[in-house]
Protein backbone atom coordinates (compact mmCIF):
# COMPACT_ATOMS: atom_id res chain seq x y z
CA UNK A 1 0.00 0.00 0.00
CA UNK A 2 1.12 2.89 -1.08
CA UNK A 3 0.67 6.39 1.15
CA UNK A 4 1.58 9.79 -0.09
CA UNK A 5 2.55 12.86 1.31
CA UNK A 6 2.41 16.10 0.22
CA UNK A 7 5.50 16.88 0.91
CA UNK A 8 9.22 16.26 2.57
CA UNK A 9 8.14 17.18 6.18
CA UNK A 10 4.67 16.75 6.02
CA UNK A 11 4.47 16.09 10.11
CA UNK A 12 0.69 16.22 9.68
CA UNK A 13 0.05 14.49 7.19
CA UNK A 14 2.09 11.16 8.08
CA UNK A 15 0.22 11.69 12.02
CA UNK A 16 -2.96 11.59 10.36
CA UNK A 17 -2.41 8.65 8.19
CA UNK A 18 -0.65 6.79 10.51
CA UNK A 19 -3.41 7.20 12.79
CA UNK A 20 -5.83 5.83 10.41
CA UNK A 21 -4.14 2.90 9.16
CA UNK A 22 -3.44 2.02 12.85
CA UNK A 23 -7.70 2.08 12.98
CA UNK A 24 -7.65 -0.42 10.37
CA UNK A 25 -4.62 -2.47 11.63
CA UNK A 26 -2.52 -2.37 8.81
CA UNK A 27 0.95 -3.94 9.97
CA UNK A 28 4.36 -1.83 8.53
CA UNK A 29 5.09 -4.04 6.46
CA UNK A 30 2.54 -3.49 3.76
CA UNK A 31 3.04 0.10 3.73
CA UNK A 32 5.48 2.26 1.58
CA UNK A 33 5.27 5.83 2.12
CA UNK A 34 6.07 8.46 -0.50
CA UNK A 35 6.68 12.84 0.06
CA UNK A 36 6.29 14.74 -2.71
CA UNK A 37 9.37 17.75 -3.85
CA UNK A 38 7.37 20.69 -2.61
CA UNK A 39 7.61 23.24 -5.96
CA UNK A 40 5.11 26.00 -4.83
CA UNK A 41 5.37 29.26 -3.50
CA UNK A 42 3.52 29.18 0.27
CA UNK A 43 3.25 31.25 2.87
CA UNK A 44 5.07 29.23 5.66
CA UNK A 45 3.93 28.63 9.04
CA UNK A 46 5.98 31.55 11.66
CA UNK A 47 3.69 30.53 14.76
CA UNK A 48 6.26 27.68 15.98
CA UNK A 49 9.63 26.60 15.21
CA UNK A 50 8.55 23.08 14.37
CA UNK A 51 6.20 21.26 12.54
CA UNK A 52 3.30 20.54 14.91
CA UNK A 53 0.21 17.53 15.04
CA UNK A 54 -3.43 19.17 14.85
CA UNK A 55 -5.46 15.88 14.97
CA UNK A 56 -7.39 15.36 17.96
CA UNK A 57 -7.81 11.49 17.03
CA UNK A 58 -3.93 11.29 16.09
CA UNK A 59 -3.00 12.88 19.06
CA UNK A 60 -4.94 10.06 21.22
CA UNK A 61 -3.61 7.03 19.86
CA UNK A 62 0.10 8.39 18.86
CA UNK A 63 1.84 8.71 22.49
CA UNK A 64 2.96 11.89 23.37
CA UNK A 65 6.42 11.03 24.02
CA UNK A 66 6.92 9.69 19.97
CA UNK A 67 4.90 13.24 19.17
CA UNK A 68 8.02 15.31 19.65
CA UNK A 69 10.87 12.99 18.55
CA UNK A 70 8.41 12.45 15.47
CA UNK A 71 8.38 16.42 14.97
CA UNK A 72 12.34 15.94 14.54
CA UNK A 73 12.82 12.60 12.63
CA UNK A 74 10.63 14.31 9.73
CA UNK A 75 13.33 16.64 9.33
CA UNK A 76 15.82 14.29 8.62
CA UNK A 77 17.00 13.70 5.23
CA UNK A 78 17.05 9.73 5.31
CA UNK A 79 14.75 8.55 2.98
CA UNK A 80 13.45 5.95 5.38
CA UNK A 81 12.39 8.38 8.00
CA UNK A 82 8.36 7.79 7.39
CA UNK A 83 9.22 3.88 7.32
CA UNK A 84 11.33 3.80 10.58
CA UNK A 85 8.63 5.99 11.93
CA UNK A 86 5.36 4.12 11.30
CA UNK A 87 7.07 0.86 11.98
CA UNK A 88 8.40 2.45 15.22
CA UNK A 89 4.67 3.82 16.15
CA UNK A 90 3.42 0.12 15.59
CA UNK A 91 5.40 -1.34 17.71
CA UNK A 92 4.80 1.32 20.74
CA UNK A 93 1.01 0.76 20.35
CA UNK A 94 0.83 -2.81 19.89
CA UNK A 95 3.97 -3.47 22.29
CA UNK A 96 3.76 -1.55 25.04
CA UNK A 97 6.64 -2.44 26.81
CA UNK A 98 8.74 -1.26 24.30
CA UNK A 99 8.45 2.32 25.80
CA UNK A 100 10.85 1.20 28.44
CA UNK A 101 13.72 -0.53 26.45
CA UNK A 102 16.40 1.81 26.11
CA UNK A 103 18.39 -0.88 24.13
CA UNK A 104 16.00 -1.48 21.21
CA UNK A 105 17.64 -0.52 17.75
CA UNK A 106 14.57 1.22 15.91
CA UNK A 107 13.98 3.47 19.40
CA UNK A 108 17.78 4.42 19.53
CA UNK A 109 17.79 5.28 15.49
CA UNK A 110 14.93 7.84 15.72
CA UNK A 111 16.29 8.97 18.95
CA UNK A 112 19.95 9.53 17.16
CA UNK A 113 18.25 11.01 14.19
CA UNK A 114 16.63 13.62 16.12
CA UNK A 115 19.43 14.51 17.82
CA UNK A 116 21.32 15.38 14.34
CA UNK A 117 18.59 17.36 13.48
CA UNK A 118 18.27 19.18 16.64
CA UNK A 119 22.85 19.81 16.23
CA UNK A 120 21.60 20.96 12.69
CA UNK A 121 18.88 23.44 13.66
CA UNK A 122 21.25 25.16 16.26
CA UNK A 123 24.46 25.14 13.84
CA UNK A 124 21.73 27.05 11.37
CA UNK A 125 20.85 29.19 13.46
CA UNK A 126 24.20 30.45 15.04
CA UNK A 127 26.12 30.50 11.54
CA UNK A 128 23.64 32.08 8.80
CA UNK A 129 25.02 35.35 7.71
CA UNK A 130 23.25 37.96 6.46
CA UNK A 131 24.61 40.29 3.81
CA UNK A 132 22.78 43.97 2.16
CA UNK A 133 21.63 43.88 -1.41
CA UNK A 134 20.02 46.25 -3.50
CA UNK A 135 16.97 44.27 -5.10
CA UNK A 136 14.62 46.07 -7.62
CA UNK A 137 15.24 49.67 -5.98
CA UNK A 138 15.52 48.20 -2.51
CA UNK A 139 17.14 46.79 0.59
CA UNK A 140 17.36 43.07 1.35
CA UNK A 141 19.10 40.96 3.37
CA UNK A 142 20.28 38.04 2.36
CA UNK A 143 22.37 34.79 2.88
CA UNK A 144 22.88 31.34 1.81
CA UNK A 145 23.47 28.04 3.69
CA UNK A 146 23.42 24.19 3.14
CA UNK A 147 21.87 22.62 5.66
CA UNK A 148 22.54 18.79 6.83
CA UNK A 149 18.46 18.38 7.20
CA UNK A 150 15.36 19.90 6.14
CA UNK A 151 15.51 22.29 8.41
CA UNK A 152 15.27 25.67 6.11
CA UNK A 153 11.76 26.93 7.43
CA UNK A 154 12.17 25.32 10.72
CA UNK A 155 14.76 27.93 11.51
CA UNK A 156 13.42 30.88 8.93
CA UNK A 157 10.05 30.72 11.64
CA UNK A 158 12.82 31.48 14.39
CA UNK A 159 14.36 33.85 12.73
CA UNK A 160 11.34 36.15 11.80
CA UNK A 161 11.04 36.19 15.59
CA UNK A 162 14.23 37.81 16.19
CA UNK A 163 15.62 41.53 16.00
CA UNK A 164 17.11 42.21 12.47
CA UNK A 165 16.81 43.93 9.33
CA UNK A 166 13.23 43.21 6.95
CA UNK A 167 12.52 42.43 4.85
CA UNK A 168 15.30 39.45 4.79
CA UNK A 169 15.70 36.34 2.07
CA UNK A 170 17.08 32.90 2.92
CA UNK A 171 18.56 30.76 -0.08
CA UNK A 172 19.36 27.17 0.29
CA UNK A 173 19.39 24.19 -1.90
CA UNK A 174 15.68 23.00 0.07
CA UNK A 175 13.69 25.82 -0.09
CA UNK A 176 13.99 29.67 0.08
CA UNK A 177 12.56 31.68 2.28
CA UNK A 178 11.40 35.76 2.51
CA UNK A 179 10.92 37.39 5.37
CA UNK A 180 8.97 40.68 4.59
CA UNK A 181 8.17 41.72 8.49
CA UNK A 182 4.38 40.47 8.24
CA UNK A 183 4.75 37.02 5.91
CA UNK A 184 7.11 34.56 5.52
CA UNK A 185 6.99 33.19 1.88
CA UNK A 186 8.54 29.71 0.87
CA UNK A 187 9.77 28.85 -2.71
CA UNK A 188 11.53 25.98 -3.92
CA UNK A 189 15.21 25.81 -3.23
CA UNK A 190 18.23 26.91 -5.51
CA UNK A 191 19.45 24.56 -7.76
CA UNK A 192 23.23 26.18 -8.04
CA UNK A 193 25.09 27.43 -4.60
CA UNK A 194 26.26 30.97 -3.56
CA UNK A 195 29.63 31.61 -1.80
CA UNK A 196 30.55 34.75 0.58
CA UNK A 197 32.95 35.59 -2.32
CA UNK A 198 30.62 35.72 -5.06
CA UNK A 199 29.44 39.58 -6.11
CA UNK A 200 26.66 41.11 -5.31
CA UNK A 201 25.50 40.82 -8.99
CA UNK A 202 25.50 37.43 -8.52
CA UNK A 203 23.48 36.96 -5.66
CA UNK A 204 20.77 39.52 -7.24
CA UNK A 205 20.99 37.10 -10.08
CA UNK A 206 19.88 34.17 -7.85
CA UNK A 207 17.67 36.42 -6.08
CA UNK A 208 15.67 37.50 -9.05
CA UNK A 209 15.07 34.10 -10.91
CA UNK A 210 12.96 33.00 -7.32
CA UNK A 211 9.27 32.54 -8.38
CA UNK A 212 8.34 35.16 -5.52
CA UNK A 213 5.15 36.06 -7.58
Amino acid sequence: MQVPLSHQTDIAGFHGEATRLLAQQVPPDTVQWTAANDRDVSEAPVEDDRATIHSRAARAIIPQSFVRMSELVVLHRDPQRFDLLYRSLWRLVYEPELKHDRQDADLAHLRQMAQSVRRDIQKMRNRVMFRPLQVKGATVHAAWYEPTHLVTETVGGVLTRQERPAPWMLLTPDRCLHWDGMRLLSAPGLASGLRERDTDDAWVAAIAALPWG
